[in-house]
């Protein structure tokens, strides 16, 4: 139960940066596109178009099972891991928001997971459905990893002061769904 309560965790930390992935994914399957008449290998070109599409859907499917378990949970769980999903703050921000108590909102908050969880997995989204979908994926599978490791992936989320640019190689980033034109490298932004 442990890696599916880690798995939910991972979706919802990802649940803001959903929408940036898919559009990404739609941009650079319309640029391997509009870039895929001049090349010499057009199978390869299509696999990586369809990689694309599949991790846009992929993607979809995790903002889509944190929207329908955060409308199933109780009130109390059901809020904070709605301001945890949608606003990546503190629980200590949540508590002073919510008028709880900072050991209730951990608290429910470690509940609402695993009742998260539970829910997940009695729809057939267990381990093995998360695994092979997205323990490989740049978003969703490195929040997986860092939360496996103890780390607070909602800590540093969403603040500007905490970006950083980093540079990625062009099939790196074609691989995470990256648009990058016809430059070798590209910076982009994200944080720690």
């Amino acid at each position: 139960m442990e890696n599916m309560i880690c798995w939910t965790e991972a979706i919802i930390a990802a649940y803001r940066r959903l929408p940036r992935a898919v559009a990404a994914c739609n941009q650079t399957c319309s640029s391997l596109a509009s870039s895929g008449f001049y090349c010499e290998n057009t199978l390869e070109l299509v696999q990586k178009m369809i990689d694309c599409n599949m991790r846009a859907e992929s993607y979809i499917n995790a903002k889509v099972l944190v929207d329908r378990f955060l409308e199933k949970l109780p009130l109390k769980n059901a809020n904070i891991l709605y301001m945890r999903s949608h606003f990546n703050i503190s629980m200590e921000d949540i508590a002073t928001r919510l008028n709880y108590s900072k050991r209730s909102t951990f608290r429910w908050y470690a509940e609402g997971l695993k009742k998260a969880a539970i829910a997940l997995k009695a729809q057939g989204y267990d381990e093995k459905w998360f695994e092979e979908r997205y323990s490989k994926d740049v978003l969703i599978g490195d929040y997986y990893l860092q939360i496996k490791k103890g780390a607070d992936v909602f800590g540093r989320a969403g603040r500007l002061s905490d970006c950083k640019k980093i540079r990625v190689r062009l099939e790196d980033a074609v691989a995470a769904g990256l648009l990058l034109g016809d430059k070798r490298a590209a910076v982009i932004s994200c944080v720690d």
